[in-house]
């Protein structure tokens, strides 16, 4: 069965294998085979890549053979970080390629997604869980950086990369150019040059309600695992908190500081210096589309400024 099947998948697409249940259900299988697991694969459809779950044991995760760098990545930061943190990540069973398409193979992890959760949670129960990302976070950072030495992404490269086609990706996601021409007047006046060389740690770089994971118990919920972790990288630590305040924490300064202070900073470190360093690494992040955050904020806040972005998703 494992020659015709993967002879068939070099001639497919990804593209036709994100749109067809039936091709991609046959690799995620064709996969479970090789590594003796489950053939019982369920698509997990809240994902924009191609992942199974297999008897609700396993995580298979296919990649586009364009993706090999985020493969490798997801790949090298499982292997290091199981076992490593004072929450769960899933423990990586195997890495490979099926037909021309790369794979990993992980652990499902117990809980849910904590954006299954938060909508349901009191004010306490949120401020709890904020602190508690921010203690695993800091475990996370604290980790030798060389532990990551054979990740594909690199800090410098990237940054600087990004700093050089800021204006373009910011365009080329839609953001209108009254917006762009205040992008270069705030990089210069962001601290991000002045500062020293950053502290450099490894990173998530996506914190999201998505990829944060809960258990819970009645109205309480324990903050339990992280996945996801295929753009990580070892990187400025203040680049991990972009997504906290755009997704975590919008609009909330009291439980961004919550969160930055179970991190470890001291109420003298919560400065409007670090808010700017902070959004003007969000400027540059590989992610950082301004344009579709603009148009998740509340339909009240009417900004022409990026100082006044600034102050929403990174005031303290």
């Amino acid at each position: 069965m494992s020659g015709p099947v993967a002879e068939r998948f070099e001639s497919v697409s990804f593209e036709a294998l994100l749109q067809s249940h039936e091709l991609s259900l046959r690799l995620a299988q064709a996969i479970c085979g090789r590594h003796r697991l489950s053939s019982d694969c369920t698509r997990m459809t809240e994902s924009s890549q191609l992942v199974f779950s297999s008897a609700g044991r396993h995580i298979i995760k296919a990649f586009s053979p364009q993706d090999a760098d985020f493969h490798r990545g997801e790949s090298v930061f499982l292997d290091r970080l199981h076992g490593r943190l004072p929450v769960a990540t899933p423990r990586l069973f195997a890495s490979g390629s099926w037909g021309g398409f790369l794979y990993v193979v992980m652990e499902q992890l117990d809980g849910i997604p904590l954006a299954e959760a938060w909508r349901d949670l009191p004010d306490a129960g949120r401020r709890s869980l904020l602190a508690q990302l921010g203690e695993a976070v800091r475990a996370l950072h604290d980790l030798p950086v060389e532990l990551f030495d054979a990740a594909p992404f690199r800090w410098r490269p990237l940054i600087e990369q990004q700093r050089r086609s800021v204006a373009d990706n910011h365009r080329r996601w839609g953001l209108d150019e009254a917006w762009i021409a205040q992008i270069p007047r705030y990089l210069s006046e962001s601290g991000l040059d002045s500062t020293g060389p950053p502290r450099l740690a490894p990173l998530h770089t996506e914190l999201m309600p998505q990829h944060v994971f809960v258990r819970r118990s009645g109205a309480q919920c324990t903050l339990s695992g992280l996945i996801d972790f295929e753009p990580s990288m070892v990187g400025s630590v203040e680049y991990e908190f972009c997504a906290v305040g755009l997704f975590l924490t919008p609009g909330d300064k009291d439980l961004f500081r919550i969160f930055l202070r179970s991190y470890g900073y001291k109420d003298p470190d919560l400065t409007e210096e670090l808010s700017r360093r902070i959004m003007a690494l969000m400027l540059l992040h590989r992610y950082g589309n301004l344009n579709r955050f603009l148009k998740n904020v509340p339909a009240q806040e009417r900004w022409t400024e990026l100082r006044q972005a600034e102050q929403f998703w990174y005031g303290l």
